[in-house]
């Protein structure tokens, strides 16, 4: 992930930071993901 805080600057509470936005997009992706294959179960004809 990239940033526009300046290279120098590398502390812990940053690179946590930058993970949890990490995690978090990855889990919108993951939820994304879901809700398209269960819209595509309830759009489905074999189902009644």
């Amino acid at each position: 992930m990239t940033s526009s805080k300046p290279e120098q600057t590398k502390d812990l509470v940053w690179d946590q930071h930058l993970r949890w936005l990490e995690l978090i997009s990855n889990e919108c992706k993951s939820n994304q993901i879901k809700r398209a294959r269960k819209r595509r179960r309830e759009e489905s004809p074999g189902k009644a």
